[in-house]
């Protein structure tokens, strides 16, 4: 069997590597950081579909690892090093947020960095064990007195300093599946990241995260929403839907194979209806195979990809008032994922949403190749930032801690607290 050995780096020179688990492919990528660069140089990559992931969960274990480790393989010999650690991406699993509530006793003396710490460990004994498995869990704000939302509270006077925690958490087998698939193909995982989050990394400026907005990652399985406020992951929702959903509705319409609904989607298909649709036909391949073709109105084509739109963004407009990403200051909108890249999504969008709309490209790497400069690979690039970023902070290390049952009040407050971001 083969066995990976470590590559001999240069004085200054990190190698980093990430993979992206999505709904049906897997995509890895391997950079070196330099001490004089800013930004990852991305030296190798590959990509591939795989018959192991069923709406990003790993169904077939052999499978899964196959694909893992071909799409490594070809990436090392790209990047002509072999790499051991990698930063993972999940994008299903049933992702979910919710808050852990916390407040101590300050007695109207000056905050010190000793009564931060120990709100941080009586949050962290706030989440306890269960059958959910934590991603990220970090302060999402401070209050002090019980009032107002504080950035940071070091230096302030107060009677109690509160914090909420926001946890962003992933069913435990799928996650522990996934991890498996990933050490069997004779890698170390160092973090599992969820796939929005990593993609905030990369489609996201500091300032949007700031002034407040949301990201929408449209997966072939899975719609994540993220909303960020005064750069904090301030909430997050997930929708089992997604562009998988969209070619099931075209190949059902237009009754064509699976594949070919595909690249119809991707080379005819819009979110965007013209009086000409009515017009021009396009050649549709027969469901029961051979070389026969019908043509067909492409206007069939476009309604079938409207349809199910019109579905998914009315859920993501409900999941916007239910985070509470709401009010005039709530009017910026990201999309990324492969669904991002259907044409005329973004007015689609804005039109649906009565927000300023935009796609979310990679940013932030050096050499990225551009077969990976689409939306779809907003998350890998994401996550090889967080690879950058190195260790994160002890919140990170609760992965094995589990989602506490602390109810929809708690994220209700914080989203109150944040509400003037919007």
């Amino acid at each position: 069997m083969f066995q990976r050995k470590g590559k001999t780096k240069h004085k200054g020179e990190q190698t980093l590597a990430a993979l992206d688990v999505g709904t049906s492919k897997v995509a890895a990528v391997i950079a070196i950081l330099d001490e004089d660069r800013e930004e990852p140089r991305v030296i190798g990559s590959h990509q591939m579909s795989c018959s192991g992931l069923k709406n990003g969960i790993v169904v077939d274990l052999a499978a899964t690892e196959a694909a893992i480790r071909m799409v490594m393989d070809r990436a090392e010999r790209a990047a002509g090093s072999v790499v051991q650690d990698v930063v993972v991406g999940i994008s299903a699993g049933g992702l979910e947020s919710d808050v852990v509530p916390v407040e101590i006793e300050i007695g109207g003396q000056r905050i010190e960095p000793a009564d931060i710490d120990m709100v941080h460990h009586q949050a962290r004994a706030g989440i306890d064990p269960g059958e959910r498995t934590i991603l990220h869990a970090e302060p999402a704000l401070y209050t002090i007195d019980g009032q107002g939302a504080v950035m940071n509270p070091l230096g302030l006077h107060a009677r109690t300093l509160g914090a909420a925690i926001h946890v962003v958490s992933a069913d435990t087998a799928p996650l522990r599946n996934l991890d498996r698939a990933v050490r069997s193909a004779d890698l170390d995982v160092t973090a599992i990241v969820s796939a929005p989050v990593a993609s905030a990394k990369a489609a996201l400026s500091r300032e949007e995260r700031e002034v407040g907005i949301a990201l929408v990652e449209i997966g072939a399985g899975v719609t994540n929403i993220a909303v960020f406020a005064q750069n904090l992951l301030a909430g997050f929702s997930s929708i089992p839907m997604g562009g998988a959903d969209i070619t099931e509705d075209v190949a059902n319409a237009l009754g064509t194979p699976r594949l070919a609904a595909e690249r119809l989607k991707a080379l005819k298909g819009s979110a965007s209806s013209l009086p000409r649709d009515n017009h021009e036909l396009i050649d549709v391949p027969c469901i029961s195979g051979g070389e026969e073709q019908r043509r067909r109105p492409r206007a069939e084509l476009v309604h079938a990809i409207r349809s199910r739109l019109d579905i998914l963004f009315d859920l993501i407009a409900d999941r916007f008032e239910e985070i509470g990403f709401v009010g005039p200051r709530a009017n910026q909108v990201v999309l990324t994922g492969g669904g991002a890249a259907l044409s005329g999504i973004a007015d689609y969008a804005e039109s649906m949403l009565g927000r300023q709309v935009r796609i979310g490209m990679p940013r932030g790497l050096a050499d990225l190749p551009d077969a990976q400069r689409g939306s779809a690979f907003t998350a890998l690039a994401g996550l090889l930032l967080v690879a950058a970023e190195g260790p994160e902070s002890d919140w990170s290390a609760a992965q094995s801690l589990a989602m506490p049952g602390t109810g929809g009040s708690a994220l209700s407050r914080m989203i109150q607290l944040l509400k003037s971001s919007f």
